[in-house]
């Protein structure tokens, strides 16, 4: 029995470990991506670079810094978003606004805004879906 327990035990903790590793490895110098800032909001920006355990980024309005890896999110590709999505994405400026994928488009998609604002069209590579 104990066999039992300490082998899936291990099973869970190399699990765990090999997600961490695989999340790290996304992120890569050059990708756009959606960063925190120092209001807590997240910002379009690029990875710059990484050193151990932090990203550079340069945000898209030519402000720079570094984050966790825990204050990057990825920017959904087009093949994984569909009508009906809940998602941040860019509205105005570099910041992302929370809303619902309306309609998909050929260059973008047209998203209801959470907080009332009239429907626009944002372009792939500024939408992230809310997981």
């Amino acid at each position: 029995m104990k066999k039992i327990i300490v082998f899936s035990l291990m099973i869970v903790i190399t699990g765990m470990f090999m997600q961490s590793c695989k999340t790290e490895a996304q992120y890569k110098a050059g990708m756009s991506v959606a960063a925190k800032w120092t209001d807590g909001n997240y910002y379009l920006a690029t990875i710059k670079n990484v050193t151990g355990d932090m990203y550079a980024v340069d945000y898209a309005d030519g402000s720079n810094g570094e984050v966790k890896l825990t204050d990057l999110k990825m920017i959904t590709e087009k093949a994984n978003l569909k009508a009906g999505d809940k998602v941040f994405a860019v509205w105005a400026g570099a910041k992302f606004y929370a809303g619902k994928l309306k309609e998909m488009k050929e260059t973008g998609a047209i998203i209801t805004w959470d907080d009332g604002t009239t429907e626009s069209e944002v372009v792939f590579g500024k939408i992230m879906k809310v997981e």
